[in-house]
């Protein structure tokens, strides 16, 4: 890898780090370099005259990459920046925990095993403990099931509730928000001053692909679509709450040909205008969130002739790049021959709607579903039944590859009387 597909360290690093201990307290952050790695530490003062040090050591160079930048984009949005010795980072969509957690054990060699975490919803904590313990499992099973990690990592209350809210009940398809944490002052720290200086020094100094994967980080974490098809509003809130924030933002949007409007004293800004929007649709800036690319794709289509204008959602969905995984269609599958039949619990364990799961076993035909039998067929069945009363229904079944059931209807709707088969056996012997 050559140095300009890089970034290194070294430049990102801050000066000082603020201790945990002491109020304010902070210590000078010594560096020690080689072509490969980073050895970092910072040295307390603690009672009487004792010292203390702390140190870590970091890969020196981290990839400059489309994804590496998208990683810094989610994280500007959604990490906590405070200097509190952690550093989290939470969602509600699997996809981008994975992604955060891959990044970090890729680039900067963190073991997935160090994140801590817990799971917020969006209820009163409930008082009936039965229904807290099912709340609690099904959150729980469903992000260890999509991330792999383990109940180990789990904080003791590893389900959180929100008491300024009059939700009671949780909703079928709500799983909650995922909360990843590593406690390490100094490695914190690092990740912080990182995501900082790319954000407010150099991020305008990047080329176009680095910058839309930063803003594509940005909308995912930080974006909200908004679609009023009465009064034909359709545009997207990106929220900011530092002035600062909010003009980097529309400077990095303008290079991509998009405009954003910035209102005083207001913290969201705003993407409006069909222009602006099909430029979001077309540089693909929407599609790290699939839950957001969904709703903007919805609302993409009010506008008249956009099919025409953008080349998208023309002949079999080909633009449509957050399309389910056919991995998650395996799973449904696979659920289904492993004796897992209801599609409630199904879709409950893979994620998805109910309906994607009636999708998946229709495809597969797999599941309780009525086809309807050619009436030229059922008048088959009908006379062969009359002329073979010695048959049984799953005999006869079996033969025309139709269900018991299927059998019975045909010979009710051509008034044949199906006779018992061993008893029509027996007085067939009896006469003879």
């Amino acid at each position: 890898m050559t140095e300009k597909e890089e970034l290194d360290l070294m430049e990102f690093l801050p000066q000082k780090i603020v201790c945990n201990e002491g109020k304010g307290q902070e210590a000078n952050l010594n560096k020690l370099a080689d072509n490969e790695f980073i050895s970092c530490s910072y040295i307390i003062q603690k009672n009487n005259h004792a010292q203390q040090e702390f140190t870590i050591p970091i890969p020196r160079f981290i990839s400059k990459t489309k994804e590496t930048f998208e990683v810094i984009g989610l994280l500007q949005a959604e990490m906590g920046k405070t200097q509190n010795g952690n550093l989290s980072f939470c969602n509600h969509e699997y996809q981008l925990i994975n992604k955060v957690i891959k990044w970090f054990e890729k680039e900067l060699q963190l073991d997935k095993k160090m994140w801590r975490w817990s799971i917020k919803v969006n209820i009163n904590e409930p008082s009936d403990e039965n229904y807290r313990k099912e709340v609690e499992n099904k959150v729980a099973n469903y992000w260890l099931n999509k991330t792999k990690l383990s109940f180990e990592q789990a904080y003791p209350k590893r389900v959180t509730y929100i008491s300024n809210t009059g939700n009671t009940k949780l909703k079928l398809c709500d799983k909650g928000t995922m909360v990843l944490e590593f406690k390490n002052n100094l490695f914190s720290q690092i990740i912080k001053n990182l995501v900082k200086k790319i954000t407010y020094e150099k991020i305008l100094t990047y080329n176009e692909e680095l910058i839309r994967g930063f803003m594509k980080g940005i909308i995912a974490g930080e974006g909200c679509v908004e679609m009023d098809k009465k009064i034909k509003k359709y545009r997207i809130h990106l929220t900011a709450i530092k002035q600062e924030e909010r003009a980097i933002y529309q400077k990095i949007l303008l290079i991509l040909g998009i405009n954003l409007e910035l209102y005083k004293d207001y913290k969201d800004t705003i993407i409006s205008r069909r222009e602006n929007l099909v430029q979001l649709l077309k540089q693909r800036l929407v599609t790290l969130s699939k839950e957001k690319y969904s709703k903007f794709l919805n609302m993409m289509l009010q506008y008249p002739n956009i099919r025409e204008e953008t080349g998208y959602f023309i002949g079999n969905h080909k633009h449509q790049w957050n399309k389910c995984p056919e991995e998650i269609n395996k799973k449904i599958v696979e659920l289904y021959h492993s004796g897992i039949i209801r599609t409630k619990e199904t879709a409950e364990k893979v994620g998805v709607s109910l309906i994607k799961v009636n999708r998946v076993l229709k495809a597969n035909n797999l599941g309780k579903r009525v086809f309807k039998t050619p009436e030229n067929k059922r008048k088959e069945i009908a006379e062969f039944v009359s002329k073979n009363q010695s048959l049984s229904c799953i005999q006869i079944a079996e033969r025309f590859n139709i269900s018991s059931s299927a059998i019975s209807r045909a010979c009710k709707k051509y008034n044949v009387k199906k006779l018992d088969a061993n008893k029509y056996r027996l007085s067939q012997e009896k006469n003879k």
